[in-house]
């Protein structure tokens, strides 16, 4: 019985390949969102911390001045890691939908490939079977 060769195996290769890369580039997508969020987190607490030292009046108004300005870029900061983490947040669907359609390419080859697989077996143990008949008619003859 010869060993089963599927035609169509190198692109079933790449095809995987190509689905653990864009898996890969949704891992770096969440990596990128959570260092998004945790700048976006730091920023709001460092921009409470200056507005609880601000309203408290223990500075002068030069200062009060300075530190509002502050404030105002920070939020500023804050509501430029929010347009990220939306941008990325896109990125990654689309990313995911790309994934969807890999996965569904590399499933459809590889049912091809079961169903040939399958027809390979049939087509062996079909030849198996004639050469044992004909192997049992020579011996039936020589007798």
């Amino acid at each position: 019985m010869s060993d089963f060769k599927y035609k169509f195996e190198s692109i079933l290769r790449i095809k995987n390949i190509l689905e653990k890369k864009v898996l890969k580039e949704i891992a770096e997508i969440d990596f990128e969102i959570n260092k998004a969020e945790e700048l976006k987190k730091s920023l709001m607490k460092r921009l409470k911390d200056l507005n609880d030292a601000a309203s408290k009046g223990k500075i002068k108004a030069l200062e009060y001045k300075s530190v509002k300005a502050h404030c105002n870029l920070i939020e500023k900061q804050i509501e430029e890691a929010e347009r990220k983490i939306v941008d990325l947040i896109n990125k990654k669907k689309m990313k995911q939908e790309e994934l969807k359609e890999r996965t569904k390419e590399r499933r459809i080859l590889e049912k091809l490939k079961e169903k040939k697989y399958e027809e390979f077996i049939i087509e062996s143990n079909r030849k198996e079977l004639k050469y044992l008949d004909e192997i049992a008619i020579n011996n039936f003859n020589r007798k």
